[in-house]
């Protein structure tokens, strides 16, 4: 066994002791059941066993789930061990040199939790292994599901134990596994596990004190849109969460003037191009343009929430420094300001940054180390990667000297203050804690390969402009789906042919699309063999009971007969996911092909009814020219009374015969048009005999 797979099992139980409850006097506390384990195994068929440190315990533990224990904390989780097991009997002895003796120690209580999970992870990393297949990616062992989960454990780390940030790995399908599974609960359930014991580990860099002490939040431009819900749900909810529980901690929460005026300029911006930008919102979720196609806010919406934007803060205790002069000054001759000109699009947002830096500095008086005793923070809910980003991080980076810096992502903060703060542990629970840092984790990673937004936005541009050549809605959509599954490699040369040659442009683009429905149908196709080589497991799983059952009734040893209902349970659960898993599979599928049908019904029935408007229109255009005819020979021939009064009846005769025809003809269309929409029993049998094409009609769940 690898040690990511020893290192996932620890956090399995790690996550299994904090649900349950059983150990809870203490944060490491948790960590008790894997140092008993370890015991048990150093001990195991000894009898006896004499160590000259506590280091041997400390390399077993990591031997068997690959858990570095500090000397410090492991000999206080020792400490409370022996006193534990020796009410009875001197079972373990740890004396102050820190050597130790241990007599006949067996712990055997989560050992079916242990073997639990183990199984699990197994089934977990061959999922992840075929998904990478269904994508056409090669599967990497340094960028799997557990190791992706462990960056958040960096992250948090990085202001616990001063450990510098590294970009690491591309995790970037790892990141899809978690997103796209997200809707199989039992899958997801194991991903939550993963990622709350790698939390907890956090206790081993980092024991903590209640310092009480009077915090300020300083809030981002990012931070107030994702407060205004403009941002996605889980990142909306991120935010509020994080103040309403620092409120409760007597934390205040600050804004700049500059930021008010940051944030409503960027509202005024996306409402002014709110019918000028189609291919931002389909590629980058968190963009505003996609709260508000989920939302269903117009540009007049934007414009409102910006006038009301200063006392919608106010109404959740945000307060806005009014004079920043003097702060505006400093920080145009300070160092952050010369670095963040490098990477913001503009001086003013670069000034706004390092204004926000140097109020958190000055608010402070000089650096620190420990996480505890910050009294300010600069708080931002930076998802995205784009340019506005970039200078922060180089700023953060660049400041390798174990002080703390300035910024912080609200994620990290709740993350932070869960672990440091009982109360938080109560007002939080371990589920709500997990989704929104799953969440944060997996959009900020997804959107790390994404193009900048400056060439967004050009793409945005070009495809306005070009939009009446011969290309339509559904090829940006489905090239907007190949940029955000990064398979367009490079968007920049698209806003170059655009500009070169408008045709060849078109073209590009509906050969993207092409190429994305094809990778659709065949997706579809690997999903749908995922399918049957399910059905064939439970086919082989169900044999393979059989054959159990069979040794059971030759076997007459009951530990024989014990470990075969052992293995028939495991079967069972076995068969029960990968049955429920295959109809979620279906189900979710049949919801797609639903729609397509229906999209397909929809457009037949559209065909149909334009024929109808169509001889409705021609027939029309013949009763009035019929008319407009008539009226005019009537005035001819009453100019010519005595000559032409004979004449003048016959053709009137003739006209009013293909008028009275005519308006015959009008009333059958008039009832085509009344039945084909209006008429509900028609129009529904009408839908009932359209032949639905086989790649939209529902998967069967035999």
């Amino acid at each position: 066994m690898d040690n990511t797979t020893k290192k996932a099992i620890a956090y399995s139980l790690l996550a299994h002791v904090k649900t349950s409850g059983t150990l809870s006097d203490g944060p490491i506390d948790i960590f008790i059941p894997l140092v008993k384990k370890g015991l048990h195994f150093m001990n195991i068929n000894k009898g006896q066993y004499k160590g000259e440190s506590i280091a041997e315990i400390r390399e077993i533990i990591e031997k068997h789930y690959s858990i570095d224990i500090p000397i410090p904390v492991l000999k206080s989780i020792l400490k409370k061990i022996a006193n534990d097991i020796n009410k009875e009997e001197k079972i373990f002895k740890l004396y102050q040199d820190n050597s130790f003796w241990i007599k006949d120690y067996v712990f055997e209580d989560f050992d079916e939790h242990i073997e639990k999970s183990k199984k699990e992870i197994f089934v977990l990393q061959d999922m992840f292994k075929e998904f990478c297949k269904i994508n056409n990616v090669e599967y990497n062992e340094n960028s799997c599901i557990i190791k992706f989960i462990e960056k958040n454990k960096a992250s948090i780390s990085y202001y616990l134990a001063n450990t510098k940030k590294s970009n690491g790995n591309d995790f970037t399908v790892a990141a899809s596994f978690v997103d796209y599974f997200r809707k199989y609960p039992q899958i997801y359930a194991q991903i939550r596990n993963l990622y709350l014991g790698s939390i907890l580990t956090c206790y081993l860099d980092y024991e903590p004190v209640n310092a009480n002490m009077e915090v300020t939040l300083l809030l981002d431009t990012n931070f107030i849109v994702s407060l205004l819900d403009l941002n996605t749900q889980e990142s909306t909810h991120t935010c509020n969460k994080l103040l309403d529980i620092c409120l409760k901690l007597g934390y205040k929460f600050r804004v700049l003037k500059d930021t008010i005026e940051e944030t409503r300029a960027l509202l005024a911006f996306k409402s002014y191009n709110y019918d000028k930008e189609v291919i931002t919102k389909y590629i980058n979720r968190e963009d505003i343009y996609n709260a508000c196609e989920r939302k269903k806010l117009s540009s007049v919406d934007l414009d409102r929430i910006s006038d009301n934007l200063e006392s919608t803060l106010l109404d959740k205790n945000v307060i806005t420094i009014p004079n920043t002069d003097k702060l505006r000054n400093k920080a145009k001759i300070s160092n952050e300001y010369s670095i963040l000109k490098k990477y913001r699009n503009t001086d003013k947002a670069a000034l706004h940054d390092a204004m926000a830096l140097i109020y958190v500095k000055d608010l402070r008086g000089k650096r620190i180390r420990d996480f505890e005793k910050i009294n300010c923070w600069f708080v931002n809910n930076a998802i995205s990667h784009d340019i506005d980003n970039e200078g922060i991080d180089a700023l953060l980076n660049s400041e390798d000297n174990g002080f703390q810096p300035e910024v912080i992502k609200a994620d990290d903060l709740l993350n932070i203050l869960w672990l440091s703060k009982p109360s938080v542990n109560l007002e939080l629970a371990n589920n709500d804690l997990v989704d929104m840092g799953l969440t944060s984790l997996v959009a900020f990673t997804l959107n790390e390969s994404l193009p900048k937004a400056r060439i967004i936005k050009e793409l945005d541009e070009n495809i306005q402009k070009y939009r009446k050549t011969n290309f339509s809605d559904r090829d940006v959509l489905l090239l907007a789906t190949r940029i955000a599954n990064r398979q367009v490699q490079n968007v920049e040369n698209l806003n170059d042919l655009a500009k070169k040659d408008s045709n060849k442009f078109a073209d590009k683009i509906k050969d993207e699309a092409r190429k994305q429905e094809a990778i659709e149908k065949e997706r579809a196709a690997k999903f749908d063999k995922l399918f049957k080589d399910l059905n064939d497991r439970i086919v082989e799983l169900g044999e393979r009971r059989k054959r159990v059952e069979e040794n059971l009734t030759i076997q007459k040893d009951e530990e024989v007969k014990q470990k075969i209902t052992e293995s028939q349970k495991i079967i069972d659960e076995k068969d029960r996911k990968i049955v429920q898993l295959r109809k979620e599979n279906i189900q979710i599928e049949n919801k797609r092909r639903k729609k397509l049908s229906d999209d397909y019904i929809n457009k037949e029935l559209s065909i149909w009814r334009r024929k109808a408007c169509i001889w409705a229109g021609i027939c029309l255009f013949i009763f009035i020219a019929a008319i407009i005819w008539l009226v005019l020979e009537c005035r001819r021939n009453l100019s010519e009374v005595d000559s032409k009064i004979k004449e003048f009846s016959q053709n009137s005769s003739i006209a009013g015969s293909i008028a009275i025809f005519m308006f015959i003809v009008n009333s059958f269309v008039a009832k085509a048009l009344y039945d084909r929409y209006h008429n509900y029993s028609n129009i529904e049998n009408y839908k009932k005999s359209i032949l639905i094409p086989d790649d939209y009609k529902p998967l069967k769940d035999n």
